[in-house]
């Protein structure tokens, strides 16, 4: 190793964990996604003008949604909700900051963005900061470079709601443990804005706060839970009164085929595994096929880490295993299985378990982090030609 490379090397371990793992993992992507722009063209349902050429490869399939909300609102008819594809399924927060950057002259793609990136930068430095007080510094490191090079954290570097959802989850849980609920509830309310998934960060400050010293639990969870549910609230109000029925956000998920929750899994999930299987018979290797392999690879990996969580958690009487049951649950039981990869990244917890199983041999470190680089390269290629 040369003398400058030691050097550079003795700057860069000064650096907090959270910022060098933010910053490696998302330049990774970027160089990658613009590459895979020159190399793969328009992803295959094109993309919105205010995204720029080089960022295409990331700036497709639900962009083009919020976008259209940012610029036109939400659509006025509403006979056909839930059969076919409307923009009343996306929550406002991400269109919402889309507007506010149109507003002041800036391009809502870029600005958007920018938010998203900070965003996990957020999430990171919040997890490094939850994980130190629980289990020390060396797992704190292993949890920040985990979730950095996770492979659908690939997402928190487009315009989704993945970046702020996962920093609104992992702050709401650093305030909530340190005993700031009012704050733990406002970030909460955020997160329940962001996509109706969301809500279930409220659920996780609400139960820190009863699972916390009895003298004061009711009002500590009330203080951590009443942001969410009038902020989701006076949403629904708002598409009640603007447009005829509060439920048209929840309505409008058919058109991408989830069922209701809890019968969806039975109803709606077969028929999209038996999609992908379908294509693989007929011998269609370009097709939908390897987003539903996806999303069952990683569904599959997080009930794995879910229950190494449940046993070193003790089950269900832990508020971190009941999160992240549901953060896993909730979308399943809709039929849900496309778009499982980026859902479950909102179980931030899960990578506790999965720090343990790399500490437990040191030798698994490199092979994983080059899954991971190679799972990532992947994923952002597939953008060409299938949703996240």
């Amino acid at each position: 190793m040369t003398a400058t490379a030691i050097a550079l090397r003795r700057v860069v371990s000064q650096w907090p964990a959270p910022l060098v793992a933010w910053a490696a993992s998302r330049a990774l992507i970027l160089v990658a996604a613009l590459v895979a722009g020159a190399a793969f063209g328009v992803p295959t349902r094109g993309v919105d003008a205010a995204v720029p050429d080089l960022l295409r490869q990331i700036g497709g399939w639900d962009t083009t949604w919020y976008l259209d909300v940012a610029r036109n609102g939400y659509a006025e008819d509403v006979g056909q909700v839930g059969e076919i594809f409307t923009n009343l399924a996306f929550f406002p927060l991400v269109p919402g900051i889309m507007a506010a950057f149109a507003a002041i002259g800036v391009n809502p793609f870029i600005g958007a963005l920018v938010v998203s990136n900070v965003a996990f930068l957020g999430a990171l430095w919040a997890l490094h900061a939850l994980t130190a007080a629980r289990f020390g510094e060396e797992a704190a490191a292993r949890a920040t470079w985990i979730l950095a090079l996770a492979p659908p954290a690939l997402y928190c570097s487009m315009a989704y709601t993945e970046g702020i959802a996962v920093a609104a989850a992992v702050a709401a849980a650093l305030c909530a443990v340190r005993g700031r609920w009012v704050a733990a509830g406002l970030i909460a309310a955020a997160a329940s804005l962001t996509r109706p998934t969301g809500v279930l960060v409220a659920l996780l400050v609400g139960l820190l706060a009863l699972y916390g010293p009895a003298p004061g639990r009711i009002p500590r969870a009330l203080v951590a839970v009443l942001p969410s549910v009038v902020a989701v609230g006076a949403f629904l109000t708002w598409m009640a009164i603007a447009r005829g029925d509060p439920f048209l956000p929840l309505e409008a998920q058919r058109a991408w085929d989830r069922g209701q929750l809890g019968i969806g899994l039975i109803s709606a999930a077969p028929g999209e595994i038996s999609a992908g299987w379908d294509l693989i018979r007929a011998g269609d290797l370009t097709a939908a096929w390897h987003a539903t392999a996806r999303d069952l690879g990683f569904l599959i990996a997080y009930l794995w880490l879910l229950a190494r969580l449940w046993r070193a958690e003790g089950g269900l009487r832990s508020p971190w295993v009941a999160y992240s049951l549901a953060v896993i649950a909730v979308p399943l039981s809709s039929g849900t299985i496309t778009s499982m990869a980026r859902f479950g990244l909102m179980a931030f917890p899960l990578v506790w378990p999965l720090g343990d199983w790399l500490a437990e041999n040191p030798r698994r470190v490199r092979p994983a982090a080059a899954a991971a680089v190679v799972l990532t390269l992947l994923m952002l290629a597939q953008l060409t030609m299938r949703a996240p």
